[in-house]
């Protein structure tokens, strides 16, 4: 006869080892995720601030000039 002791054990260590695995690469990518969301703000920061001195530096019309041959 087999014995269950030793088959439970291996089969608990087996599902303590994939849920390590999920919590270790769920961590990964909320880092990830967290670090480009970062990114992207400070690039959303930077557009705003050149837009503004875009807008106050010149006329409606360069503007609109600037738009259209961009």
């Amino acid at each position: 006869m087999l014995n269950r002791k030793g088959s439970t054990l291996i089969e608990s260590l087996l599902a303590f080892e994939i849920f390590i695995s999920v919590l270790v690469l769920y961590t990964g990518l909320m880092t990830t995720v967290f670090s480009q969301e970062v990114k992207i703000n400070r690039f959303y920061e930077q557009i705003l601030v050149k837009e503004g001195e875009i807008s106050y530096s010149e006329d409606f019309v360069e503007i609109a000039e600037m738009a259209l041959h961009s």
